[in-house]
């Protein structure tokens, strides 16, 4: 009877370590989604940015104050939302600025969320986006952009020294 609650005790170990090894090399994966959607019923485009608030805690820190608190804080969200604001753009075929507005961000389950949106523009043929948060703190910083709401989702990377991407628009 002893061996066997030994066991178990030793089995439940070995899982505690390796998913706590996984979690700490998630940790170390800088990465931010973006999902740019085309919505037809609202006539907008959408753009929502999702953030391990980990990392965001983290960037605050070395952005603002190193005694921000972007979990409880909303200043410091806010303040992060603005800072996504500046890191983000999009532009028409023509290399136009397509001015994004800020509509809001939360905390919600270990993710910042900050929400950006605009009016589709009429004649746009192609779309072309910019996505840097976080990179100049974090050189492996990995930032995907999903563009949805057309015939395909079409996933975008942005890492290292890249700067804008495009994406065609058929409509």
């Amino acid at each position: 009877m002893v061996q066997k609650i030994i066991k178990q005790l030793v089995v439940l170990l070995v899982i505690i370590l390796v998913s706590s090894n996984f979690t700490s090399h998630a940790h170390k994966m800088k990465s931010a989604f973006t999902i740019v959607l085309f919505n037809d019923r609202t006539g907008n485009l959408e753009v929502m940015h999702r953030f391990v608030l980990h990392d965001a805690e983290e960037a605050a820190w070395q952005l603002f104050d190193a005694k921000s608190d972007i979990i409880a804080d909303e200043l410091t969200q806010a303040k992060f939302a603005a800072y996504v604001d500046t890191r983000f753009a999009l532009q028409n075929q023509d290399g136009e600025a397509i001015p994004l507005e800020m509509i809001g961000f939360q905390n919600d389950a270990g993710y910042l969320w900050v929400y950006q949106e605009v009016k589709i523009p009429k004649d746009l043929t192609r779309l072309r986006i910019r996505h840097d948060a976080l990179r100049e703190i974090w050189t492996e910083q990995f930032n995907i952009v999903n563009v949805d709401g057309l015939d395909k989702t079409t996933s975008l990377h942005f890492s290292d020294s890249d700067t804008w991407r495009s994406v065609e628009i058929n409509r």
